[in-house]
């Protein structure tokens, strides 16, 4: 996209695990993604039950709609995650950490979960 963008966390704090502070983008080009669920191409949700398949589609359709942008996972600046069941992510959360790697590697833009 040709946007730059900077990784910022207060010097001050330690730095956290999983998410940034705050990601300063610069240039001309913005995106504005709506919220994702887990729905196929055909409007079908995918994973009904298993929060895994379901965030994975989520994720599988945010890389879509950047692609469609002319844009990349990493040219994320901002996500906002919402889980509806605790105790499911917190029993699967270390294979939706694999599968959030999958997508964006070890860039973490400022998150909100």
């Amino acid at each position: 996209m040709g946007n730059g963008k900077e990784v910022l966390n207060p010097p001050a704090w330690k730095r956290p695990r999983g998410f940034s502070h705050l990601v300063k983008a610069t240039g001309t080009t913005i995106l504005f993604a709506a919220g994702q669920t887990a729905r196929d191409t055909e409007g079908n949700i995918i994973g009904v039950g298993d929060i895994c398949q379901q965030y994975e589609q989520i994720l599988k359709n945010i890389q879509e709609i950047m692609s469609t942008g002319g844009a990349a996972m990493s040219d994320i600046v901002r996500l906002t995650i919402y889980c509806t069941n605790r105790d499911a992510y917190l029993e699967k959360g270390k294979e939706c950490s694999q599968i959030y790697k999958k997508y964006f590697g070890d860039y973490y833009p400022a998150m909100t979960f």
